[in-house]
């Protein structure tokens, strides 16, 4: 995409400081009908989040090997780093392979194997139930 590295640890510096906020929010202010509209509100982006997960996964695997960050698989480099079970590890590489973004042997963008839930989850329409039930 072309973002330099100051501008992807910026931005996730960025969401750090605004999951912050909103962790440390009162809602007692807001109406019910309220508080369920943000609570959609941040379904949609916590659906979304794995976009990026996905692209992260993506990305270091087409550039390095498991060695190299320590570990004999990305399995094992995944429960280490994130601190996850074997079958979450393994269920987020199955993720990152079919949604995430994919490159050309001549490093041309290539689109997501599954182009349209990809896109869907990217709108934040699609959870991980969701998923895993197109993945049956």
């Amino acid at each position: 995409m072309g973002c330099s590295r100051e501008d992807v640890l910026g931005a996730f510096d960025a969401l750090d400081t605004v999951v912050e906020s909103i962790l440390a929010l009162d809602y007692d202010a807001l109406s019910a009908a309220e508080r369920v509209g943000l609570d959609a509100r941040l379904e949609r982006n916590l659906r979304r989040l794995p976009v990026a997960e996905q692209a992260l996964i993506a990305s270091v695997i087409a550039e390095t090997e498991p060695a190299r960050l320590g570990e004999g698989s990305w399995k094992k480099v995944l429960i280490t780093a994130l601190r996850v079970s074997g079958a979450d590890a393994g269920r987020r590489l199955r993720r990152a392979k079919a949604l995430g973004p994919r490159r050309g042997l001549t490093g041309t963008p290539l689109p997501p194997l599954w182009e349209s839930t990809a896109a869907a989850q990217a709108q934040g329409l699609l959870g991980e139930e969701h998923v895993a039930i197109i993945a049956k």
